[in-house]
C-alpha cells in the first residue's frame, strides 16, 4: 500500500511557511487593523509567494481566524503575564483606570490609530462571522484580567460588564470625535466610574 504523501502543513517546510503567514496576517491585524490583510500584502510581509497564501487558506475569512487567533494568544498570554506582576496593593482611580486600559488594549497602543485598530476587529465579525468565536474567547479572558486586576488594586465592586462597557463605549465615541485622545478619555470615564463606587483618588497609605 503505498504511503499517504504529507500535506505541506504537515512537513517542516510547510508548518514553517503557514506560522510565518499566519504571524504576517496577525500583526496586520494588530498594527492597521483587519481591513489590512490581503493575500498580497501578507505574502510580501511573510516573504512567500502569492500563491502560498491562498495555498494554506482557502480564503481571506479563514486566514483572517488563524489570525486573530494568532493575536488573541499572543495578546491573552502577555496580558496575564503583566497582571500575575501586579503587586497586590490600593491604587487610585487614575491608576486602577490606567490598568484597565493596559488589560483591554496592551499597555503599548496608545495612540488613536491603535485605538482603532483595535476596534475595527470586532467590526470585521459582521463581516467574516468565523471569527466572531475567536473574538469572543479572546474577550472573555481579558475581561477575567480585568477583574484581577481590579481585584489586585482594592479596587470596589463594579460590575464588570458595565466597567468594560463604559471603556469601550467612551473609546469609540473618543475616535469619532477625533480629539485624538480615545484611550485617555476611555480611563477618564472609568476612573469616573470607580470614584462613583468610592473608589478613592489618592490610594490610601499602606499599613
Amino acid at each position: 500500500m503505498p504511503t499517504p504523501r504529507a500535506t505541506p502543513q504537515a512537513t517542516p517546510k510547510g508548518g514553517a511557511r503557514r506560522a510565518a503567514i499566519v504571524t504576517a496576517a496577525a500583526d496586520l491585524v494588530a498594527d492597521e487593523g483587519p481591513d489590512a490583510v490581503s493575500h498580497r500584502r501578507v505574502a510580501a510581509a511573510a516573504g512567500v509567494p502569492l500563491a502560498a497564501t491562498t495555498y494554506y487558506s482557502r480564503d481571506l475569512g479563514e486566514l483572517l481566524v488563524a489570525a486573530f487567533t494568532e493575536l488573541g494568544e499572543r495578546e491573552t498570554r502577555r496580558t496575564t503575564a503583566l497582571v500575575q506582576e501586579l503587586t497586590r496593593e490600593p491604587r487610585s482611580a487614575t491608576s486602577t483606570a490606567a490598568l484597565v486600559g493596559d488589560v483591554l488594549l496592551g499597555p503599548d497602543r496608545r495612540t488613536d490609530a491603535d485605538v482603532l485598530a483595535f476596534y475595527q476587529r470586532f467590526l470585521a465579525s459582521g463581516r467574516h462571522p468565523g471569527v466572531r468565536p475567536v473574538l469572543a474567547a479572546t474577550r472573555r479572558r481579558l475581561d477575567e484580567l480585568v477583574g484581577e486586576a481590579l481585584d489586585r488594586s482594592a479596587a470596589p465592586a463594579v460590575p464588570l460588564a458595565r466597567l468594560v462597557a463604559v471603556f469601550d463605549g467612551s473609546a469609540v465615541s473618543a475616535l469619532v470625535e477625533g480629539d485624538g485622545d480615545a484611550r485617555a478619555t476611555a480611563e477618564a470615564a472609568v476612573a469616573d466610574l470607580l470614584r462613583d463606587h468610592g473608589h478613592p483618588d489618592v490610594a490610601p497609605p499602606t499599613a
